[in-house]
């Protein structure tokens, strides 16, 4: 019995359909072609719960960015690229596309990339494809917050705005870098007990992950409820970097969680190459439904701030609406003043439609407070500058009503419920024992 073709969705132009339409049509065809997209804007609607797992990809495809191939990847897609010329498999390299083959290759090639592509096995029950709204009751919201090189303190950033958010709502905080955070560190907890990696692979199987993630999360006095990054993130990377792993993951999060807290790497681009950490940290930014940058006071953070919400806008085609800027490290040693800073800032982050969100300001009790007692900033000083600064944000990003705010356009997600009104529920969460 011969082998039966593997099912795709074409997203070519007619010149390179018509190079390798032997490969396509006919008797000796490899695959089967089961949808067609003309443009890229068509390239969601027709994967859609179909059962094609791979898409082959043209770099001249009407209207394809980066953006595309990223929201792809994250509903679960192989992507494989057609270069009819070098100038193509630039291109393909910058649209984040590594799988690249051309017509010239033997028939044998494409068949051994599309049984590579097969990748782990799809869920048990179909996943939607990602999307950011919030549409009602059991929908959680997904926070990511990241920084840029030179250390703009996102980490604790991230630590200390769930510190100060579990106060009002149930939340848990996912630690997201694959460069390696060191959280199990700061805590004193054993990331060998579960971590991201579980969830992971729970997600992909369809497995369910509420017993699981009781034991998995880490409850420490004085710190929010964690689930941490692998022990060895190196190792994991290969799984954590498949297409829709980590959406997989956000979205069992979503259906159990009401908040979640992402501290997700800096790390988003290599050049053209897209490495495995980079993968993993675009694919969650891609499937938040708001994203919080960290800018650093000092001047060269300051210039890596600003290229990395550039990868933000124009690669990853994050909303501004979807979009926050914290301002951090005000008054530190070496930094600018505050009225330096918001003069510059200010009209800079304007030329993108934004606006500073929150100015975190120096906090040097805090920091003694918290190298003495081991927590985060925030809840080692909880009336100090640094927390109320916090506090302020949360306020700026969730209004009273229990919505997202978004800058522009009004856009309305729902906020989890207060933990008043989610306490009248028998729902057993991790961090309720």
């Amino acid at each position: 019995m011969t082998e039966p073709q593997p099912p795709v969705v074409l997203a070519l132009t007619p010149l390179a359909e018509r190079a390798i339409e032997a490969l396509l049509f006919g008797e000796h065809a490899l695959v089967t072609p089961l949808e067609s997209a003309a443009e890229a804007d068509e390239l969601q609607r027709v994967t859609r719960d179909g059962p094609a797992h791979t898409v082959l990809l043209s770099p001249g495809l009407s209207g394809l960015t980066s953006a595309h191939c990223e929201r792809l990847r994250a509903d679960g897609l192989r992507l494989i690229g057609v270069a009819l010329d070098e100038h193509e498999q630039h291109a393909l390299h910058a649209l984040s596309v590594q799988t690249i083959i051309t017509p010239e290759e033997p028939a044998e090639t494409l068949l051994a990339m599309l049984k590579e592509q097969s990748g782990p096995s799809p869920p048990a029950t179909p996943q939607p494809a990602v999307t950011h709204e919030n549409d009602g009751e059991g929908a959680g919201l997904v926070l990511a917050v990241l920084g840029c090189k030179g250390a703009p303190g996102s980490s604790e950033c991230t630590v200390s705005l769930a510190r100060v958010a579990m106060a009002r709502w149930p939340l848990l905080l996912l630690e997201l870098d694959m460069l390696g955070g060191g959280l199990d560190v700061r805590i004193g907890a054993d990331p060998q007990q579960g971590s991201l990696l579980g969830l992971a692979r729970a997600a992909t199987t369809g497995e369910p992950i509420g017993e699981l993630l009781e034991r998995w999360v880490t409850i420490t006095p004085g710190w929010p409820p964690v689930l941490l990054a692998p022990p060895d993130p190196g190792t994991a990377l290969c799984e954590l970097a498949q297409p829709g792993v980590i959406a997989g993951a956000l979205r069992a999060l979503r259906a159990r969680v009401p908040f979640t807290v992402c501290d997700v790497g800096f790390h988003l681009a290599d050049g053209e190459e897209i490495s495995p950490p980079a993968r993993v940290h675009r694919e969650a930014l891609v499937c938040a439904d708001a994203v919080l940058l960290v800018l650093g006071a000092r001047d060269a953070q300051q210039r890596a701030g600003f290229a990395q919400l550039r990868v933000l806008l124009e690669q990853l085609a994050i909303p501004p609406d979807r979009l926050r800027i914290a301002v951090n490290g005000i008054g530190a040693p070496g930094a600018s003043s505050h009225a330096a800073l918001k003069d510059t800032l200010t009209s800079r982050l304007a030329e993108h439609g934004l606006a500073p969100d929150a100015w975190l300001t120096w906090d040097a009790r805090a920091l003694n407070a918290a190298h003495r007692k081991g927590r985060p900033l925030a809840g080692a000083r909880p009336r100090g500058r640094y927390a109320k600064a916090l506090a302020g944000l949360l306020d700026e990003m969730f209004v009273a009503d229990g919505v997202l705010r978004a800058r522009r356009h009004k856009l309305t997600v729902p906020l989890p419920r207060t933990r008043a009104s989610a306490e009248q529920e028998e729902v057993a969460l991790p961090w309720r024992r």
